[in-house]
């Protein structure tokens, strides 16, 4: 942006009590004052603005001009309340201080909220936007609350104390909107030059630097779409030619292209193999284990046919005569024996 000199003029009459701004006029005004001072001192770090009353006993300046934010939104925020706004002795007041300003270079403006009925007439508003206009001030400024009252009378002095569309009137109404972000979207807040990417370059004060670091964005995009290509070239080579990269995710049935991540496919790799171990692991143990198993049916039919073994698990039981069983097994024997014979016979 432009190395300027600006005061910031707030309207700190009764009418700022008004609560037709959220929450009221006079607390609006301070959330856009912080925005537009530092929108200044960011953008340029060698412009400086300076805070000043319009109402009360007489209008004073609070803050002078200074680069340093936290003075000049600690001076906005001591504003106090009270009497009538008096534009024409606030706009001489910050022209005069305007010409005392220690760095000539800077361009000198005035920014002035304007929350109340102005007790000048058209005639003399006209009269001081020339005198403005010939010392070489713009003027920008912010007229809510009071509208239909002062319209007519801002945009007169607007069209007369305006040079090379320098000064701006921006007219807000009464509403649910937020004054800050009306004024953010407004030429008053200005976002440098963006057109060059960067918002301490004007093109206007140093054309060199700007078509330098135009030049110089140009180049990294040209570079970064070199790049692109190559890569989208690699990528599809590889899916023409090269097929590790692609089994493995076909394997794991998962559609994802691990070429820009090698080491995410390593991982996958890893996990797949250990996963393969684990299963091989497994099947090889319960063969093992199959293998060792006894044969339960052969040990169970030899220890029946141990007669001293049979007596003492029967004889253990409770209520159990192993003479009986034994003559029952003998019976069921004989029978077998009988029907064996009886085949044979046939």
């Amino acid at each position: 942006m432009t190395l300027e000199a600006t005061i910031v003029c707030l309207d700190n009459s009764e009418w700022m009590r008004n609560g037709d701004f959220t929450p009221t006029r006079a607390e609006a005004q301070k959330d856009a004052v912080n925005l537009i001072c530092a929108s200044k001192t960011q953008s340029n770090p060698e412009s400086a603005v300076s805070i000043m009353s319009m109402a009360g006993k007489k209008p004073e300046v609070l803050v002078t001009l200074t680069q340093e934010l936290s003075k000049i939104l600690s001076g906005a925020q001591e504003l106090k309340i009270s009497g009538k706004i008096d534009f024409s002795t606030t706009m001489q007041i910050a022209q005069l201080a305007l010409r005392h300003r220690q760095n000539n270079h800077q361009h000198p403006r005035i920014i002035a909220f304007v929350g109340s009925p102005l007790k000048e007439t058209k005639e003399e508003l006209i009269q001081l936007a020339k005198r403005l206009k010939k010392n070489g001030v713009a003027v920008d400024i912010i007229n809510f609350g009071e509208v239909t009252e002062n319209s007519d009378k801002l945009e007169a002095f607007i069209n007369d104390v305006n040079n090379n569309d320098e000064s701006h009137l921006l007219t807000v109404p009464p509403g649910p909107h937020i004054l800050s972000d009306i004024i953010l979207q407004s030429p008053i807040v200005e976002s440098g030059s963006g057109q060059f990417g960067s918002e301490f370059i004007n093109a206007d004060t140093d054309p060199d630097l700007a078509m330098a670091l135009k030049l110089s964005l140009e180049e990294e995009k040209q570079r970064q779409e070199r790049e692109r290509k190559a890569r989208e070239e690699a990528n599809g080579g590889s899916t023409n030619t090269g097929t590790t990269t692609t089994t493995a995710p076909t394997e794991s049935n998962m559609d994802v292209n691990f070429e820009d991540d090698p080491e995410l496919a390593e991982a996958l790799a890893l996990s797949m193999a250990t996963d393969k171990m684990e299963v091989q692991s497994s099947t090889t143990n319960t063969d093992s284990q199959q293998h060792q198993q006894p044969p339960t049916d052969d040990t169970s039919s030899e220890a029946f046919k141990d007669q001293d073994f049979l007596n003492s698990t029967l004889g253990s039981l409770p209520g159990v005569d192993p003479n009986r069983i034994k003559n029952a097994l003998e019976s069921l024997s004989k029978k077998d024996e009988d029907k064996d014979k009886d085949n044979e016979k046939k």
